[in-house]
């Protein structure tokens, strides 16, 4: 949906970019010493901006013989443009889609790891007032510390988390002086982590609630951890609830017979991609059509006003519906009525429900909308 809508946007940025060449075409020319007919380089301005119009609505160039050459060359040049750029963003916006999946692995690797390195900037100032008894120091790490949590213990063992790691390129070299700040301007100001310090002991439980508390409500609330991930990770927004709710799952799976167990984001990546190829590919080749689809069944409606979020889901929620017959009706409908209550207005919600309600109903009749296999199921 964020990869429709940054496409629109482009689409618009370049339909305005070509209008400006042709408005460049016929500017005047200071450079010339003949004179230049203003009135008749504004007669070509316009209508080669609507021959280019007319040719984004019709698909390919125009081919009018009664006008200008000029004005032709320059009408079909910039709709040549135009296409090349679209033809570039779209297959760029696919590869953006399928990286920014990707990267929540990535940033949930990197938010588990995080906490290795802090327990570890932990053992280091726990060892360093052993050794030398620093009365300056803050006396909370000498009974205990992150480093001697058993969820941490787990993590650190864990050879899956460091393959992952190494997999990944992740290394904390270059950002010790942030590690240090967390730890030492943060963590030793915690109270629950103060407390956690002053007995050597803890139950499980104990270990469990300090680490979901440190990776919860410091390490994603509080700069300069919260930065790091907002800075590395552009949908980070949307990506931050799914990595805390994995990295928490697999910290409780410590405590879990089988022992810590990394979470992968999906059971069959090449599943998934393929899903989200042909969604994609399928919206934006049948766009016109879904688009006239709309238009049909909002008779009250201008479809031009109605919100861009709200169109951009409409149209991926039909593309589902029509292109992937092992999809139940109304699993489709759920989704993206959450999408809308989550992305869009707050009426969004409703409103994509009542559309794609009526819609799936009127295709269903049409013999438009088939479905077999799972896709059979009325998910009530």
């Amino acid at each position: 949906m964020q990869a429709f809508y940054a496409l629109r946007q482009s689409e618009l940025s370049n339909r305005q970019l070509a209008v400006d060449t042709i408005t460049d075409t016929f500017q005047r020319d200071l450079n010339s010493m003949e004179e230049q007919n203003l009135q008749q380089l504004e007669g070509y301005r316009r209508l080669a901006t609507i021959l280019f119009e007319e040719g984004l609505q019709a698909g390919k160039p125009s081919d009018e013989e009664d006008v200008p050459h000029r004005v032709l060359v320059a009408a079909n040049q910039a709709l040549a443009d135009y296409r090349n750029t679209l033809t570039r963003d779209r297959l760029r916006g696919l590869q953006l889609l399928l990286d920014d999946v990707r990267t929540l692995d990535n940033s949930y690797i990197r938010l588990l790891t995080l906490l290795l390195e802090v327990a570890h900037v932990a053992q280091i100032d726990r060892e360093r007032i052993r050794k030398y008894e620093d009365v300056d120091a803050r006396k909370i790490a000498k009974e205990s510390g992150l480093d001697r949590n058993r969820i941490i213990q787990a993590l650190r063992e864990n050879k899956a988390l460091e393959v992952e790691k190494i997999r990944r390129k992740i290394d904390w070299g270059d950002d010790l002086q942030m590690i240090r700040s967390i730890y030492n301007d943060i963590l030793k100001e915690d109270d629950l982590y103060r407390t956690y310090c002053e007995t050597a002991q803890h139950t499980a439980d104990e270990d469990q609630q300090l680490v979901q508390h440190i990776l919860r409500n410091v390490l994603l609330k509080q700069d300069p951890a919260k930065t790091y991930f907002e800075e590395s990770d552009l949908s980070w927004a949307e990506n931050s609830e799914l990595v805390r709710s994995m990295a928490i799952k697999t910290l409780k799976s410590a405590q879990s017979p089988q022992g810590l167990q990394l979470l992968a984001l999906t059971d069959d990546w090449e599943e998934d991609r393929l899903f989200m190829e042909t969604l994609y590919k399928k919206a934006l080749e049948n766009d016109t059509e879904y688009e006239a689809l709309l238009g049909e069944q909002l008779t009250n409606w201008d479809v031009e006003r109605v919100a861009q979020l709200d169109k951009i889901i409409l149209k991926l929620a039909l593309t589902e519906l029509l292109n992937f017959p092992n999809i139940p009706v109304k699993v489709t409908i759920n989704e993206y009525i959450e999408l809308a209550k989550v992305y869009s207005t707050p009426k969004s919600g409703q409103f994509v429900n009542g559309i794609l309600d009526s819609l799936s109903e009127k295709l269903k009749t049409s013999g438009q909308l088939r479905k077999s296999g799972r896709g059979l199921l009325d998910n009530k």
